[in-house]
């Protein structure tokens, strides 16, 4: 059975946002050379090591995986021409593209998509084997061929296979680890030319990319934590391009001709969770408490501006399992209060570790919530991080108490959202067993609105128990120079080779 013929395209909620999303070419030409402000640097550069958000702006230049997400949500080829699976979908066979260069000039080969993928599962660190924990093996059939054979079915294993990008077995067995790592090859449009930690990287055009030499010739990544800084820089000239600006800022951007600054759909929910394990925390009074006490309205219409957007599911509309009938919670301090005297709470202080360099006014929306908590009994301690600190931290489930966080998939399915921090093997610091049910039997399915179904039975059973408590969704405000053309993805990740 053939992808084209059956997988899955009907989108569910993101077929509603296609109009949102899709980006018709502009009139203006891109710009030879692009400079582009982000809020931190990238952990590291061998991709078989780094899920991070903000490594995906370089990762999607430098590297092919083998399908690639489209802005209305749908799959597409990259370096897989085509692919099957079979009628239990436990096996996945994909057609490699020919022709294909890496940018030492060796050829791209399924030698180097198995290299890859037994890279990554035997490296029990890496976070990128999240994404492939359901292979039991990868084979190479022909040089212009590989299958997959999975534990168990598994309906979008061409979505969850795009968050893999392939490396050169050729390179690596000449380089090493070291040198892979400090200077990578991929066959992604954008060759990477420097890279000097927490200051610059920089990006030079393929102009043998198989999809033809892109239109911007040179980038330039600036890692800018402040948010003010990064909106001086796009003031005075010395960035073309912030992908997250604050909104506190956006008036006088705007004010500017010489710019153009607006608000775009996300793709990441804003939330708080509990390391149920540790005291008052794993009362889970004291976790309806939390939930109750803050006021997500204000936050996101006052203090965010409109950026933001409350809710009562972990992901936004544009998912495959969204559910619109998940509200958001209302506030009510007296009730929060009343929790806070039944749960026998003895004064212990409850910390929130969280990235203070990775979501928008995350400083004065953390202090907004330690403001509600403390508002109705709580003892609280903030504790903000540089997001390089923050998210080994997350990914090895070692936060002291409560932390912040923003998470959303870049394939626009909930699958994401519920393998990292739901499932058993995952993020999560309790594992309820019948989310973890739920989550493997829509595996199994390709009919997106079966697959809704049981993501709401498992996002409703997860608050139920307030493991994780879903804020707002998350809006984008960008800014950029008027001349070049640019309308943002809703994962915010910069597409260099998406310029025209």
């Amino acid at each position: 059975m053939t992808y084209f013929r059956k997988i899955l395209n009907g989108m569910g909620a993101a077929a509603l946002a296609a109009a949102i999303l899709a980006a018709p070419t502009g009139a203006l030409a891109a710009p030879e050379t692009i400079a582009v402000a982000l809020p931190g640097d990238f952990p590291g550069l061998d991709p078989s090591k780094d899920t991070s958000p903000l490594g995906f702006n370089y990762r999607l230049n430098v590297f092919d995986a083998l399908t690639e997400l489209q802005r209305d949500g749908q799959m597409n080829p990259r370096l897989a021409e085509e692919w099957t699976f079979s009628e239990d979908l436990t096996e996945w066979t994909f057609k490699l593209r020919e022709g294909v260069k890496f940018h030492d000039g060796s050829p791209f080969s399924a030698d180097d998509v198995v290299f890859t993928i037994e890279r990554i599962l035997a490296d029990e660190a890496t976070p990128v084997r999240t994404f492939l924990k359901l292979v039991k093996s990868v084979e190479k059939v022909d040089d212009n061929t590989v299958k997959f054979t999975l534990v168990q079915p598994y309906g979008i294993f061409h979505r969850q296979i795009s968050y893999v990008n392939i490396m050169s077995k050729t390179y690596f067995d000449q380089v090493g680890d070291e040198g892979y790592a400090t200077k990578p090859v991929g066959t992604g449009p954008y060759k990477l030319v420097e890279w000097v930690k927490d200051d610059r990287m920089v990006l030079e055009a393929n102009p043998d990319y198989w999809r033809g030499a892109p239109a911007i010739k040179q980038a330039t990544y600036r890692p800018i934590p402040s948010e003010a800084s990064r909106a001086s820089a796009l003031l005075s000239g010395e960035v073309d391009l912030v992908p997250a600006l604050p909104p506190s800022l956006m008036d006088q951007l705007k004010s500017s001709p010489e710019l153009t600054v607006d608000v775009a759909p996300g793709f990441r929910v804003i939330f708080a969770a509990f390391n149920v394990n540790t005291p008052p925390l794993d009362n889970p009074l004291i976790r309806e408490a939390i939930d109750k006490a803050i006021d997500r309205k204000a936050i996101a219409e006052q203090l965010l501006r409109g950026l933001g957007k409350p809710t009562g599911i972990m992901v936004p509309p544009m998912n495959i399992g969204y559910d619109s009938s998940f509200t958001p919670v209302e506030y009510d301090a007296e009730a929060a209060k009343a929790l806070v005297e039944e749960a026998g709470y003895n004064g212990e202080v409850i910390s929130i570790q969280y990235p203070n360099n990775n979501i928008v006014m995350a400083n004065e929306v953390v202090q907004a919530i330690a403001g509600y908590m403390t508002a109705v009994g709580l003892k609280v301690e903030i504790k903000p991080m540089e997001f390089t600190g923050f998210f080994p931290l997350w990914l090895q489930s070692k936060l002291d108490s409560m932390y912040f966080f923003a998470f959303g998939s870049s394939q626009y399915h909930a699958e994401t959202v519920l393998t990292t921090m739901y499932e058993e093997g995952s993020h999560a610091y309790k594992v309820d067993p019948e989310i973890d049910r739920l989550l493997k039997e829509q595996r199994t399915l390709t009919d997106p609105a079966e697959q809704t179904k049981l993501i709401a039975d498992a996002f409703r059973r997860s608050n139920e128990n307030r493991y994780h408590l879903p804020l707002y969704d998350e809006m984008q405000a960008f800014g950029v120079k008027a001349e070049i053309d640019y309308t943002p993805w809703p994962d915010g990740f910069v597409r260099l080779y998406d310029f025209k």
